[in-house]
């Protein structure tokens, strides 16, 4: 693929001005059981019939930015399956309270972040978009897993005046590369050493911004990628924010077996949220993620019970659910069977606002004192019985 390099000595060569990354193809739209395209996957790697890994790929709000869900739903993943590292993450130190699992990333310099939450713009799959400027600016990607990476991602925006970075690789360091073009686009910058990696550092020059959109560490072989894009307050329509053409360019390389949609929780916030509106605007963002990644099941979270303070009672009796919940999980429901796409509930795992209530007090407790999020031990259970709903067997065996 354009921008694939086997070494840092390699990237001398580079042209940007004349790398053209590949026309998707075509695919049929996956129409059978929205859970055939992973399973079938899951047992080529059982098998061994597979040597490279399957992609799941969720999308959503606060809990999935959370640090427990998608990493838990990963281990699982990855300890039955295979496991191949974290994949693609938001740039630098990413959005305010994300922690990713299996790395460490530092930021160094000037550096400003903005995300597709509310405004429409140069967004790529991570929702997330890193600016930085001055020499010496740097950010660093560092695997915590012993056995390192051998694949490193990057995508950057190509914009006219923009500047220079350079890669360091376990303290080696790589040519200046520029981002400078006439027109504005997205690139996707692969790394694959014959050897297993620690580091990557990226530094700037000055002469120009930097816009970094999304960067990554895994491993070549069979195993699972689980990628979680999560931001705080998102709603569905957030996916409408991503820039359409780099979203479908970042499906394409990734081509999901599986794409997750996790969102609800900011929707039922709002007393005006009506059931027939949210079926229209779930619907778009749905055919929108099918058309772009065709050969991939979907699977909607069904939003988890959350309430709010009714009152200074005691008990069960203080909390109601948030006022648009029922017409947001209605809306689901109905929109999972309309276009043949699985549904996952939720609020199994509480039962209703009594059972959240009650699961504030568990031990260990499950649900945070503010009866929406979950804790890390609510976020780890939630994961346990989604991949048992995902692979039709339990976590723990």
């Amino acid at each position: 693929m354009a921008g694939s390099f086997r070494s840092l000595r390699d990237m001398a060569a580079w042209d940007p001005a004349r790398a053209v990354a590949p026309e998707p193809i075509q695919q049929a739209a996956w129409t059978g059981d929205p859970l055939t395209p992973l399973r079938r996957g899951l047992t080529e790697l059982q098998r061994r019939q597979r040597r490279e890994p399957i992609s799941i790929i969720q999308f959503g709000d606060s809990h999935t930015a959370s640090p427990a869900l998608v990493p838990r739903l990963r281990e699982l993943f990855q300890s039955r399956y295979g496991a191949v590292g974290p994949g693609i993450l938001p740039p630098g130190t990413g959005p305010r309270f994300t922690r990713p699992a299996l790395v460490q990333a530092v930021q160094q310099g000037q550096w400003n972040g903005s995300s597709a939450l509310r405004v429409p713009g140069a967004f790529s799959i991570s929702g997330y978009r890193l600016r930085g400027e001055g020499a010496g600016s740097s950010v660093t990607l560092r695997s915590t897993e012993s056995d390192g990476f051998d694949t490193f991602r990057l995508e950057f925006l190509m914009q006219p005046g923009a500047g220079r970075f350079r890669l360091l690789v376990d303290g080696e360091s790589g040519p200046a590369l520029p981002t400078s073009s006439n027109t504005t686009r997205a690139y996707p910058l692969v790394f694959q050493p014959p050897g297993r990696h620690r580091e990557v550092t990226l530094e700037l020059l000055g002469d120009g911004p930097v816009e970094l959109l999304g960067w990554g560490m895994e491993r070549r072989g069979p195993g699972v990628l689980v990628e979680g894009f999560g931001l705080n307050g998102a709603t569905i329509d957030m996916l409408a924010n991503l820039d359409p053409t780099m979203l479908r360019t970042a499906l394409y390389h990734r081509n999901p077996s599986l794409v997750v949609l996790a969102f609800g929780t900011n929707e039922a916030v709002s007393p005006r949220i009506t059931r027939d509106a949210y079926a229209a605007q779930l619907t778009e963002r749905v055919r929108t993620i099918r058309r772009m990644a065709p050969g991939a099941g979907v699977v909607l979270m069904g939003a988890p019970d959350a309430a709010r303070r009714a009152g200074r009672g005691q008990g069960c009796a203080a909390w109601s659910p948030l006022p648009g919940l029922d017409d947001v999980r209605a809306a689901q429901r109905a929109v999972a069977r309309a276009e043949n796409i699985g549904f996952w509930d939720w609020g199994s795992i509480t039962g209703g606002v009594c059972g959240l209530n009650a699961a504030t007090r568990a031990s260990p407790r499950l649900v945070q004192d503010d009866h929406i999020h979950f804790t890390t031990e609510g976020y780890r259970l939630t994961a346990e019985r989604f991949f048992t709903y995902l692979t039709g067997s339990s976590a723990m065996a």
